[in-house]
């Protein structure tokens, strides 16, 4: 990450960087000793902006969850707190502090399900959602409160410097803040990044007219919208003509709107791919590889998932229940291993989901499993050490998710595997802009053609798998985290701030 700190050291000196997402760069673990311990916190999101934080020594104002989040967040004022994680890495983190009721609302009733059901389209549109007055309730007294209170924040800390300030927020649930933030600072350079995908604008009417409006008035207060992929650049810029009726220009990427210019951007995530190389070497990887090659058959077929109804983990079951029927010859010679955890059983979905994960393990295992022979094994468990072990050993990692905004498993598996793994890959996935020339691809929702993708994957000759796999690999290390950063700062010196793509110092940084 050198040449992009010193990118980033000449073109912030004269900019007060702030990060504003929901989650914290750091998970907060008190210790039996009543001492504090900080990791750096997992997913996509994290690991993206960590890179970002690093390198611009900006602060992260981040929502005070609860547990040890909460009682670390009450001993400090109103000053960034600095946090340290045991590798060394130092984060300035401003908290935000919710009401326990109002944070409810705003993730548990409105960011997660509802938003995240939009913009996945998981809505079984015949029964749900139903939106009533306990929905208005949520929105306003949820939702719209903590964000808020999320750019209150982000104001005291821009007044706190001198300098002009560049506000980088992130994702669905803070979709309000730009709008909020650029009425008290209207010189400030704001940027949004949506991290999941943006669907259709027929899709967005699910909501009523009030909520989406409100969301699109606050998103393009921004300068630039970042999102993930150039179809979503596109679901977003129409979304501004068919659903606000405001003008547009495909081919330029832009929304007109209150007398402003907004860019709208893909920038897809990464990885640090020279960082996530170390960690495949560390002990304990080594240690969780060889308790693989005690079990594993011939074949691997691996996924690792939340257990998110957008990953689509039942219907995975399903094909590779389908395979054991059409080709028996596998039965014995592949396991389907699934490395999953259970996330937001809070959401009825979500537990009732994760209960139909299990039960189809369970009916396909008693259909084709031998006192020998278990066709899948499931691990039900968060263990970064154990999912790269399963990157290195895989013979098909199976990500047949049904939308998703990038999916970094797909690019994680790639860039460790030396198998010459084969990335069975949905259609619909980010990722799939990026590596699906090399991937098998799949209809998500096509049980047979994913069965025979499946069957596909594990016949191929070792030339083509490694050949494959080595075109991937590439286009992952090429588009690394590093160049997420900087083609995101690029354009907001480019596109916001013209004057400063003037400066030799800078061009010749580019």
């Amino acid at each position: 990450m050198i040449a992009i700190e010193e990118y980033t050291r000449q073109l912030l000196k004269d900019l007060h960087p702030v990060i504003v997402a929901n989650r914290a760069p750091v998970d907060v673990q008190l210790e039996a000793d009543e001492e504090y311990r900080f990791v750096r916190g997992g997913g996509g999101l994290v690991t993206g902006l960590a890179g970002l934080a690093q390198a611009t020594g900006a602060v992260w104002v981040a929502c005070a969850r609860e547990g040890p989040d909460q009682e670390l967040s009450a001993s400090d004022g109103s000053e960034p707190m600095s946090l340290q994680t045991e590798e060394g890495l130092r984060y300035r983190v401003l908290w935000v502090k919710p009401p326990r009721p109002a944070y409810d609302l705003y993730y548990n009733t409105i960011a997660n399900p509802l938003l995240w059901f939009v913009q996945h389209y998981l809505w079984n549109l015949a029964e749900a959602p139903i939106l009533d007055d306990s929905t208005h309730h949520a929105w306003t007294e949820g939702y719209r409160r903590v964000n808020q209170l999320f750019a209150q924040q982000v104001v005291n800390e821009a007044r706190r410097g001198h300098k002009r300030s560049l506000v980088l927020s992130h994702d669905y649930q803070l979709y309000l803040v730009p709008r909020l933030v650029r009425r008290e600072l209207p010189d400030a350079i704001l940027q949004h990044y949506v991290h999941i995908p943006w669907p259709t604008p027929q899709y967005w009417k699910v909501l009523p007219q009030y909520m989406r409006d409100e969301i699109m008035d606050g998103l393009l207060a921004s300068d630039v919208v970042g999102l993930q992929t150039r179809s979503d650049v596109r679901n977003f810029l129409l979304t501004c003509e068919e659903n606000m009726g405001l003008p547009i220009d495909l081919r330029q990427q832009v929304a007109f709107y209150r007398g402003r210019t907004v860019w709208v951007r893909n920038y897809p995530i990464s990885i640090d791919v020279r960082e996530f190389e170390a960690s495949a070497r560390t002990p304990a990887v080594e240690r969780a590889e060889r308790d693989i090659l005690r079990w594993r058959p011939r074949h691997v077929i691996f996924r690792v998932d939340r257990m998110d109804l957008s990953k689509n983990i039942v219907r995975g079951f399903l094909a590779y229940d389908r395979l054991l029927q059409v080709h028996p010859e596998w039965r014995g010679e592949v396991v389907f291993w699934a490395l999953l955890q259970k996330t937001r059983q809070n959401v009825s979905e979500y537990r009732e989901y994760a209960r139909q994960v299990q039960q189809a393990v369970r009916v396909v295992n008693e259909r084709h499993g031998t006192p020998t022979w278990q066709p899948i094994r499931l691990e039900l468990r968060d263990d970064i050490p154990r999912a790269i072990a399963g990157y290195k050993q895989f013979d098909v990692l199976l990500v047949n998710a049904i939308y998703d905004g990038m999916n970094l498993v797909a690019k994680e598996g790639i860039t460790v595997n030396r198998r010459g793994g084969v990335l069975v890959l949905s259609e619909n996935a980010g990722a799939h802009e990026e590596l699906g020339q090399w991937a098998i691809t799949i209809n998500p929702f096509d049980v047979d053609g994913t069965a025979e993708a499946l069957h596909r994957a594990l016949l191929m000759d070792g030339v083509e798998r490694h050949a494959r796999a080595e075109k991937m690999r590439g286009v992952v290390e090429q588009n690394d985290i590093a160049r997420w950063i900087s083609a995101q700062l690029q354009d907001l010196r480019d596109l916001v701030e013209p004057a400063a793509a003037r400066r030799p110092e800078l061009r010749q940084l580019s």
